[in-house]
């Protein structure tokens, strides 16, 4: 953060939900089906709000976030969040929490920012992002991950040299396998060139890994194109590359960008970090036709309590299991 701007950072909870007219639906289910084993992914329903040991499932994560502390005074100055503002204050008693804005959402995940970063932030602040159907993360898990972000956004440099105003968080297989509630998520495949590997993670050449659910990043001018455009959609929807439409999206925009080096790493479960990041840059720059030569990211490694931001609810199984857990 620029000096002279002493503002405590500001959270913002990410839980919105697709409403697609049927058409879309029907396509989407079938797709996501098919790439998740025939498990039926929430779509157009409101899953933040399902009861999980008596609470809404966006109340666990809001709780963590509102009881976060610094030297003893709330970690954060307000807490955002996007959802149905009807259905959320209906369920939630939004009284108890004086700095929370509800936002009715209306787009998605990119659309989301898109309306908050240019209307809600100023430029030099500090934006912690978090999604809503993470329900194990605490208090102390975002006092760590805060604590983290401080010693690397707007100061830490990418793999170009360009200064990190954006940080997006992933967890590795091992870190996640010690302390997963969702083990049908651990699936390794059993035939083929790949066998052996997680097929619900990303392979890389040293790790496996999937979304950490957590973001950072500081309004600069830098980014602004990335929110304008709402690349963040491109970047979310890598962790569903599983889906066939996506990933061969993602292969067309490589060979379109004659990278096709990264293409082999993909077909191989085998991306290289600092190739597939300067990849992305390389297809966004060319696809949107935007220089991004100031623009600087940050690939960030949850090691702490993995599973706690791992660990979302994306279908009714995953909410089953979580509802074992809480039981016992």
């Amino acid at each position: 953060m620029p000096k002279g701007n002493t503002q405590k950072p500001i959270a913002l909870i990410l839980a919105g939900f697709d409403k697609l007219d049927r058409k879309t639906m029907i396509k989407r289910k079938k797709q996501l089906i098919e790439a998740y084993d025939g498990d039926v992914i929430y779509i157009g329903k409101n899953k933040f709000l399902q009861t999980l040991a008596g609470k809404p499932v966006i109340q666990y994560v809001l709780d963590a976030i509102y009881h976060a502390k610094k030297h003893g005074k709330p970690l954060y100055e307000k807490i955002y969040v996007y959802n149905d503002v009807q259905n959320f204050t209906d369920a939630i008693d939004t009284k108890k929490y004086k700095n929370l804005t509800v936002l009715q959402m209306k787009q998605s995940v990119g659309g989301h920012l898109k309306d908050f970063y240019f209307n809600y932030i100023d430029y030099g602040q500090r934006l912690d992002i978090f999604f809503g159907d993470t329900p194990r993360i605490t208090a102390q898990d975002v006092e760590w991950i805060n604590h983290e972000y401080d010693s690397i956004i707007g100061k830490a440099k990418d793999y170009r040299g360009a200064i990190a105003h954006l940080i997006y968080s992933i967890v590795e297989y091992q870190d996640v396998a010690k302390d997963t509630w969702l083990h049908h998520r651990m699936k390794v495949i059993k035939r083929g060139e790949h066998k052996g590997k997680h097929k619900y993670f990303v392979g890389f050449d040293t790790f496996e890994a999937r979304i950490g659910n957590s973001a950072a990043i500081i309004k600069h001018h830098s980014i602004d194109s990335i929110v304008e455009y709402q690349i963040i959609d491109f970047f979310y929807g890598l962790r569903k590359a599983l889906s066939p439409n996506i990933f061969s999206r993602i292969l067309y925009y490589l060979w379109r960008t004659k990278n096709f080096d990264v293409i082999r790493q993909v077909k191989q479960r085998c991306l290289e970090e600092e190739k597939f990041y300067r990849a992305v840059i390389d297809v966004i720059e060319r696809v949107y036709k935007l220089d991004l030569s100031n623009f600087g990211g940050y690939i960030y490694h949850i090691r702490n309590n993995a599973a706690h931001w791992e660990n979302d609810i994306d279908s009714p199984k995953d909410l089953k299991a979580f509802r074992a857990h809480m039981e016992k």
